[in-house]
């Protein structure tokens, strides 16, 4: 059963920073209404994905990202009663927990209650302040750095692995030395790097620098003999060219898995994609219906054209590119595929 193996929750769509190139609040009347996800409701969507894992034919235990349009953490309560509620009602559950915060709310306290649930979080984090503090900045203007890194501190006080996303903004792509003289400098080990899309076009980074830019990490980590350092982007291309794609998304990882082996629940209503949020055309169905709904729904909608498992041997070495891309009449693949020539050569 090569089904779904990624599943995102924005359980809100409010947040404590005002980040210059969020794409979710670029299109604000798009986003759904205020009322956060409640633990019941998150309990059920846990309950769903549990039941889907179970299936004796699944292929990977599902993994559930706490994540989207809002800050997680502002929501963390209700996370952590629904994630305390299925442990102990199924405490033989495949479900793996993660979450991606801005860190700015990360305490002693909430950090222990992570670490007791099992649950992996990553912070977002640009690379030093004067990158940073750009475009992820507070609503009132000021820079957010500095409280990402008493964040951080919590999470390593409390002997917490610190991975760390970054978005390829164009100021960290012209400034990829800098931003890896602060990774040493702080020990930083694990790094995933976020596509910058649909984004106005004083903020946009191409398809042509993106590449360029994850060619330049591998270099700069050979260079620097960073062997310790583990990218999460290359390390999930490495796994696809051996046969073994994270069937997910292009946007951090490799391979385009959107309906059918990645899908997102934005509050009560679930997309294949974060990108699809606010597309009627795109709606899967509820937060209270069974899992195994949504990629047989997908099909309806694309049909084989939309790559699921059984596509990606037609779909070149690594798998499918970006959905959302491929359909675009501007798409091309080049750059990708030049990207992957070079890596596998390595």
């Amino acid at each position: 059963m090569a089904g779904i193996e990624r599943v995102c929750i924005s359980t809100n769509s409010v947040c404590n920073l005002d980040c210059k190139y969020c794409y979710f609040f670029l299109q604000p009347d798009a986003l759904p209404g205020p009322d956060a996800l409640t633990t019941d409701e998150i309990g059920t969507i846990l309950r769903r994905c549990h039941e889907y894992g179970a299936h004796p034919d699944a292929d990977k235990p599902i993994k559930i990202n706490f994540v989207g349009s809002g800050e997680p953490l502002l929501c963390w309560p209700a996370i952590r009663d629904a994630i305390r509620g299925i442990n102990d009602a199924q405490p033989d559950h495949r479900l793996r927990f993660y979450t991606v915060t801005n860190g700015l709310l990360l305490r002693t306290q909430t950090v222990r209650e992570m670490k007791a649930l099992g649950l992996s979080p990553s912070v977002s984090l640009d690379g030093p302040a004067s990158l940073h503090d750009a475009t992820r900045r507070k609503h009132n203007g000021t820079g957010s750095h500095a409280d990402v890194m008493r964040g951080i501190a919590a999470l390593r006080e409390e002997g917490v692995a610190v991975a760390i996303n970054t978005t390829l903004t164009r100021e960290v792509v012209a400034n990829l030395d800098a931003y890896f003289d602060f990774i040493e400098e702080h020990g930083f080990d694990k790094l995933i790097f976020g596509r910058l899309v649909d984004v106005p076009e004083e903020f946009a980074v191409s398809t042509a620098a993106f590449y360029w830019a994850l060619r330049r990490i591998a270099e700069i980590k050979r260079e620097r003999r960073l062997e310790q350092v583990e990218v999460g982007n290359l390390e999930a291309y490495g796994r696809a060219l051996a046969g073994r794609p994270d069937r997910v998304c292009t946007m951090f990882g490799s391979t385009c898995g959107s309906g059918f082996h990645n899908i997102i629940y934005m509050q009560r209503e679930v997309y294949p994609c974060g990108r699809m949020f606010g597309q009627p055309q795109w709606v899967l169905g509820r937060f209270d219906e069974p899992v195994e709904n949504f990629p047989r729904r997908m099909w309806e909608k694309v049909g084989d054209g939309g790559c699921g498992s059984g596509c990606a041997s037609g779909a070149g070495p690594v798998g499918p590119d970006c959905l959302i891309e491929r359909r675009a009449p501007e798409y091309e693949a080049a750059h990708r595929e030049r990207f992957m020539e070079w890596y596998g050569r390595r």
